[in-house]
């Protein structure tokens, strides 16, 4: 089963399951899930007609459904999308995951805004806009020379999707000084582009962990001891470069004064952050981003989905 075909049976069975199993109405369901109700409808059918729908349902797609009902009880969120852990290339099938989320979320004239690194550029790689739509992107830090560069696809090759336009921070991630940074921030064309992150309707993130091959040290954004040193301040993990605690408080570190993009206060008031991580080594870092309260709705996989709620509970 290809990671296509794992989302759309997942799909099937929760529309199935909402409205069977927990009696919705087509409508009900249209607004949880963010699609139209003729699409509801048509999901409906083609859940009857591929056999999801019996005397019970049934469906790869089940378990998972039922983990990230727990997740989003447990951890008191909007919404939770639970891909089967696959054997390799995690991330590549949680960015698909998070593309095809945003593919029935987007509306005409939406802003989305993405984070640095890898999730963001690999969800913008994957992502697949109805050409009638005028969608516009708005990058939420600096450095984006990853998404450009990095990943391998132009503006005109890859990023044209966005027909309403492509609004990027001209900054580096991270300023030389925190004297640089106050600078570039005063910038109008700097503060123009920030402004423009806090309205976005949809922000997808990346959420950061503190091992030796994390994006941040491998892109060379900092040094093995400065993260290090960080990880010694109790740090747990970053979104957008900010690192908080196991609790998800922000911490006061030094590196924080010379970032050049969306602050984690701005990011919390946003309409619908996109946490999109997973694996072992993710699990104490996505702990502490939902504990932060900075996402409304994760896309991990389901091993992961479940260490986060063996975690939780044991407390």
């Amino acid at each position: 089963m290809t990671n296509n075909d794992a989302f759309t049976e997942n799909l099937l069975v929760k529309v199935a399951w909402y409205y069977y199993k927990d009696n919705l109405t087509q409508t009900e369901i249209a607004e949880r899930l963010q699609l139209s109700r003729n699409k509801v409808v048509r999901l409906l059918e083609r859940a009857r007609t591929e056999n999801i729908v019996q005397f019970h349902i049934q469906g790869h797609g089940v378990h998972c459904l039922e983990i990230e009902r727990d997740l989003v009880s447990v951890f008191k969120l909007p919404q939770a999308f639970v891909i089967p852990t696959p054997t390799n290339n995690l991330s590549r099938s949680l960015s698909k995951a998070a593309a095809q989320y945003l593919e029935n979320c987007i509306s005409n004239n939406d802003l989305i805004g993405f984070g640095w690194g890898e999730a963001a550029s690999r969800t913008i790689e994957a992502l697949s806009i109805d050409p009638a739509f005028e969608v516009s992107m708005v990058t939420l830090t600096g450095g984006v020379n990853y998404y450009f560069h990095k990943r391998d696809y132009s503006i005109e090759g890859g990023l044209d999707k966005f027909k309403g336009g492509i609004h990027v921070i001209p900054a580096p991630f991270l300023a030389s000084s925190e004297r640089m940074a106050k600078n570039m921030l005063s910038e109008p064309s700097v503060e123009n582009i920030l402004d423009l992150a806090s309205l976005c309707h949809h922000a997808v993130v990346g959420i950061g962990g503190l091992s030796a091959d994390s994006t941040i040290i491998k892109e060379e954004k900092m040094t093995l001891n400065e993260l290090l040193y960080i990880k010694n301040q109790n740090a747990v993990g970053d979104i957008l470069g900010q690192f908080f605690d196991a609790n998800g408080e922000l911490l006061e570190l030094p590196h924080h004064t010379r970032l050049i993009g969306t602050h984690l206060h701005t990011l919390k008031k946003l309409k619908n952050v996109i946490g999109v991580a997973g694996g072992p080594h993710k699990v104490e870092a996505i702990y502490g981003a939902l504990k932060g309260g900075y996402i409304d709705t994760l896309i991990t996989d389901e091993e992961t989905a479940a260490a986060l709620l063996k975690k939780e509970a044991a407390f």
